[in-house]
């Protein structure tokens, strides 16, 4: 048993309802807390690798929790070795509770088998070559592969005799099989139909693969190592055949078929290099890559002081759409300390576009640099030395102070800043939030004994500010204007009291086994950005409580079952139930407690 203070409990069973032991149990985050991560997982195999882990008991039993509740979404994995994994999505860790997730069923999943030859050759087996199953989406398949040790039904290599059999694959559904050897071409056939009564037959006749040959080069001629070459498939849809280039430049990206191919290089330092209709076969492919451009950085205060000591950013720069900034994944951030012979820090591999420099100081305000123009054009060809001259801000000063709907003081209240125009409750916008880099100074602070807050050392930028307190309903003060480095007092910030919402969630008439969602947004099809939109999640006896206090006014309340196993698949009944359960709460204007409780419909 576990001593954290909140977590998941569960009963893993097999089809008899016989209690499991020993099975290994994953806890680890959804890959819906990382919008942008496809390419990644593609890439690596950590990404999502457990966050904890531990094995049933005797009775079939298991608690597996965490020291920190946060507001992200998990999964559970049970893997054995006789019994399809099971997947469990879908699920949000509550401080300092404990929910149940009722009996987690094993079934012994689909087999898989067949025969790898070589094409037009069925009495030629190709044995050592590799069998992989690609079970759903590249976030499903990458949590699968990044769990520890081996989980059954993803790989194998064939026999002697080219025969390969995968037990218990992890799927009720269409798949797709790729099968690949030394010497010869990677073959994947889609669209394959598992069932779990009677194995599925999928036999590979392999061709002789090609391979692609050349080297990679500076615009000097110097060779360049470590270089990835990518060759994509143009006639047909298909993965990408991988090579590195060695000490001399060289490479050979093996185990493709005739056909044209579209090859892309890519290495540190450099510009991404491609070229189209690549016919598989060649071997003097002459990659010439361009190095990037750099730039040379000085940070001075506003008396003209070099500052020494700095963390470094680079960030794109749209002047289109009024000076915002965005992610740079491909430089990487610098903690600058400068020494006593130079004034100056060096920025490599800047790729082309509209950039900036962000700096964060002690005792200053974050600061943005100049715009940098590193778009090649005629008299200006890349790479370019950029120098950047950057003088620091104190930024700006808010004052204000947070009063309840009697005009009283609220100490204690919790002030957040945030890019003017945020909504808070939007799904969207907290799904991204923390991907996209802000212009402004993101801090939190707490109202004083009177009520009253300062937030110093804020960077020059458009704010709202985002007011909670727990006896009042938050609220949004929008259109604050930081222009210069200069002390602005905000009128009063007004809580209003509202009400508490709280209830208890059953299907059918019987508690709920698990967790549930409920929702609670504002009634009309209002597109205004002051819609409400609270999330809770219910208790292991099905009950709920809002996390904030509702305003007066009419709203939508709604709940769906959470915890399901393929949860891909369970989308859309979830969807339903939300539709389904929908029903109207009105809070009146001092009134204080709404209890509501929600009966959701059985599965039909």
């Amino acid at each position: 048993m576990t001593s954290h203070p909140q977590g998941l409990r569960g009963l893993v069973v097999d089809v008899a309802q016989q209690p499991l032991a020993g099975l290994a149990v994953h806890l680890a985050e959804s890959a819906s807390n990382e919008p942008f991560s496809p390419d990644l997982l593609q890439q690596q195999r950590h990404v999502f690798a457990p966050l904890a882990s531990t094995t049933t008991a005797l009775d079939g039993t298991f608690a597996i929790g965490l020291p920190i509740a946060q507001d992200k979404v998990y999964e559970v994995y049970v893997v054995s070795p006789a019994h399809a994994a099971a997947r469990i999505g879908g699920l949000r860790l509550v401080t300092m509770q404990w929910h149940d997730l009722g009996a987690i069923t094993m079934v012994p999943g689909a087999t898989l088998r067949g025969r790898v030859t070589v094409a037009g050759r069925s009495d030629i087996p190709v044995p050592q070559a590799l069998v992989t199953v690609e079970i759903g989406s590249a976030f499903a398949d990458a949590a699968l592969r990044g769990l520890p040790g081996s989980t059954p039904g993803l790989m194998t290599t064939t026999a002697a005799d080219g025969s390969y059999e995968l037990q218990h694959v992890p799927s009720r559904g269409v798949v797709q099989v790729a099968a690949v050897a030394p010497g010869f071409a990677r073959v994947l056939r889609s669209d394959i139909q598992l069932q779990r009564d009677e194995p599925t037959v999928v036999d590979f006749g392999l061709p002789p693969g090609l391979t692609l040959g050349g080297s990679v080069t500076d615009s000097s001629g110097a060779p360049v190592r470590d270089a990835r070459i990518e060759a994509w498939p143009q006639k047909a849809a298909g993965h990408a055949l991988i090579g590195r280039s060695d000490a001399r430049g060289n490479f050979v990206v093996a185990g493709l078929v005739d056909g044209p191919y579209r090859v892309r290089v890519q290495a540190s330092g450099f510009e991404t290099w491609q070229q189209l209709d690549v016919p598989a076969g060649r071997t003097d492919l002459l990659c010439a890559l361009t190095a990037r451009s750099r730039a040379s950085v000085r940070v001075t205060t506003p008396a003209g002081v070099v500052v020494r000591d700095y963390h470094l950013t680079v960030r794109r720069y749209f002047p289109e759409h009024g000076g915002k900034i965005g992610a740079l994944a491909d430089v990487p951030d610098q903690q600058i300390r400068l020494d006593g012979f130079t004034d100056r820090a060096e920025v490599r591999d800047l790729p082309p576009g509209n950039l900036v420099c962000e700096v964060e100081a002690n005792g200053f305000a974050k600061t943005l640099s100049p715009p940098i123009d590193n778009n090649g054009k005629a008299g200006a060809p890349l790479p370019r030395e950029h120098v950047v001259e950057i003088v620091l801000t104190v930024g700006g000063t808010l004052h204000g102070v947070v009063v309840d709907e009697a005009g009283q003081p609220l100490a204690g209240a919790s002030i957040t800043t945030m890019t003017d125009g945020a909504l808070p409750d939007s799904p969207l916008q907290q799904m991204l939030a923390g991907t996209m880099p802000e212009r402004i100074t993101s801090v939190r602070t707490a109202t004083r004994a009177d009520g009253s807050f300062t937030l110093r050392a804020l960077a020059l930028a458009d704010y709202q500010l985002l007011a909670e307190h727990p006896e009042g309903c938050r609220t949004i003060v929008r259109a604050i204007r930081i222009p210069t480095a200069t002390e602005q007092q905000l009128p009063p910030i007004r809580l209003p009291r509202g009400a508490q919402v709280q209830g208890r969630i059953t299907r059918g008439g019987a508690a709920i086994v698990g967790q549930a969602k409920v929702v609670l947004s504002t009634a009309t099809a209002d597109s205004s950005r002051d819609a409400l939109r609270i999330e809770a999640t219910t208790g292991p006896d099905g009950s709920y409580s809002l996390p904030r206090r509702v305003p007066p006014g009419n709203y939508e309340l709604r709940a769906a079952v959470l915890g399901t196993t393929e949860p891909e698949a369970q989308i859309f009944q979830q969807l339903l139930q939300l539709q389904r359960s929908s029903t109207t709460v009105s809070i009146a204007p001092g009134q204080t407690l709404v209890q509501r409780d929600l009966d959701l419909p059985t599965e039909r």
